[in-house]
């Protein structure tokens, strides 16, 4: 397998929840991020979704894995960005 078609396990954090996903290092990381939110029933666009590290690094998600220096069986933290995601309560 040469390294163009190297392929990793990420695995995803929505809302608690764990989703592992098959990644080649090479691709664009908001594909995989779209793949993830569809797992977890989060239809729809991806932006407002911020990406991060357990350490709490942002992640660019126009960028690939490789680019990122993001290796196999990681765990990315996915949420709403600040200020976003959020419900408003209309019951008194």
């Amino acid at each position: 397998m040469s390294q163009s078609d190297k392929k990793i396990v990420i695995t995803f954090v929505i809302q608690g929840k764990e989703f592992p996903i098959e990644v080649n290092i090479n691709q664009n990381i908001k594909g995989a991020v779209h793949k993830a939110l569809n797992q977890a029933g989060q239809q729809g666009s991806i932006e407002g979704w911020e990406l991060r590290t357990e350490g709490g690094k942002v992640i660019n998600m126009n960028s690939s894995f490789k680019d990122q220096n993001i290796g196999d069986s990681i765990k990315l933290f996915l949420s709403k960005g600040a200020g976003r995601g959020g419900f408003i309560n209309t019951k008194n």
